[in-house]
């Protein structure tokens, strides 16, 4: 070559993508491991797409995508915890179960990583604060919303009800209306207990008010709480109208979407993932969907809760305390506008990350329900630990089926919560 300094150019610009090419080849492989619990098969796809797309820009990652059934679910994260390795990223709902998983060490603290110009996605922050632990950050949430009766546009209006009832007494005089032009009123699959905790827990909110479990979480009350037991007998009178689908003791989620789904039942109460649900249980995939709108769970007269006090959460997901740098981006990737944009498509829930656009008419009324509320309570089984959650969902069961009286549910939940 004639130019020496273009020969030493040439020769430079070589050396440089070798080692390039080298450092790339050298990066050592690592799998990670990302459990959710979404049981509709578009969002799996979603997900699994993102994953794909993560590895195709970062070729030394591996993504290992698993779906577990709710109830399966916590178990198996368990016993994870208790080997000393848990998923990378896993689902959470933020709140007292979070909070104990960093308490004990099963998560990396992400603050640095949320609060930094590199997390590209902007964020509700309620939402986030449900994944703080003393200050710090340990996941992110994709959506936040409200349990409140998903119902039937077109069953209501047989039964002459253009609009949802506000109060217990109107509740109940549409469930009776509906039952007598043979409609199922509302569906329910208590084989998964929290499904009944729902019922528990927004009577005692109506009664008793929005701080109830916020003060027995903090010492101020306790279980015993005249509105807890006054909520569990409304929950029992409410089981024993027979407004239930006849298969309700036996059937879990699952099934309860799927009946409401299929029209078979008018309505269930249940949080902003329903309508997703429904759709993909149903015989005929999604064909009620426009039908379904979103309603606050109704008022007692006279009482102190307020139609306005909200129960609800955040789903998102959590790093794991050995997951690897990798697993913090491939979250940060997840939460981009344009990849929740994909996951919400085909998702029907509430997104935290306000770039995101929905277009179903009931979560829009959801969203616009919690720009209205008053007060916001985290679902109790999640606000309080584990063990107690539990017991909480398990007791409301009991009770709903008259296992157990009001007060004695109350007194065990009392005596756990006080022992732990």
């Amino acid at each position: 070559m004639k130019n020496p300094i273009t020969f030493f150019l040439l020769l430079l610009i070589t050396f440089m993508f070798i080692s390039c090419r080298r450092d790339n080849n050298d990066q050592k492989p690592i799998t990670i491991r990302w459990w959710h619990i979404n049981s509709d098969k578009p969002s799996q796809l979603v997900l699994e797409d993102i994953a794909r797309s993560f590895e195709k820009n970062n070729p030394h990652v591996k993504v290992k995508v698993t779906m577990l059934d709710n109830m399966e679910y916590k178990p198996k994260l368990e016993l994870e915890f208790a080997a000393g390795d848990p998923p990378d990223i896993f689902h959470s709902w933020g709140g007292g179960g979070m909070r104990e998983q960093a308490h004990n060490g099963y998560l990396r603290d992400i603050t640095d990583w949320v609060e930094s110009d590199r997390w590209e996605s902007k964020i509700n922050p309620v939402a986030l604060n449900l994944y703080r632990y003393k200050g710090r950050v340990y996941g992110f949430p994709h959506d936040l919303g409200s349990v409140g009766f998903w119902y039937n546009e077109n069953l209501l209006k047989k039964a002459g009800y253009s609009k949802f009832p506000e109060t217990w007494d109107e509740f109940y005089r549409l469930c009776d209306k509906l039952k007598s032009l043979g409609i199922t009123p509302i569906s329910l699959g208590i084989a998964d207990r929290w499904t009944v905790m729902y019922y528990w827990v927004y009577l005692t909110l109506r009664i008793g008010g929005a701080d109830l479990f916020y003060d027995i979480h903090e010492g101020k009350r306790n279980f015993n709480d005249p509105a807890l037991i006054e909520a569990g007998s409304v929950m029992q009178a409410l089981f024993k109208r027979d407004y239930f689908q006849p298969t309700a003791i036996g059937d879990d989620f699952i099934n309860q979407s799927r009946h409401v789904g299929d029209g078979i039942c008018a309505m269930q109460l249940m949080g902003q993932w329903a309508v997703a649900v429904q759709a993909q249980t149903a015989e005929k995939k999604d064909a009620l969907s426009d039908a379904m709108m979103f309603a606050p769970f109704p008022e007692l007269r006279g009482k102190k809760g307020s139609i306005h006090d909200a129960m609800g959460g955040g789903n998102g997901f959590v790093i794991g305390s050995t997951a690897p740098d990798e697993a913090i981006e491939l979250l940060e990737y997840f939460t981009r506008a344009e990849n929740l944009q994909k996951y919400f498509n085909v998702f029907s829930a509430i997104p935290t990350v306000e770039e995101v656009v929905i277009k179903h008419r009931g979560q829009i009324r959801v969203k616009s329900y919690l720009k209205t509320m008053n007060n916001y309570c985290l679902y109790p089984d999640q606000l309080f630990p584990l063990e107690i959650g539990n017991l909480l969902n398990e007791t409301s069961a009991r009770i709903m089926l008259g296992e157990l009286t009001s007060k004695q549910g109350c007194e065990l939940l009392d005596k756990a919560w006080k022992s732990y």
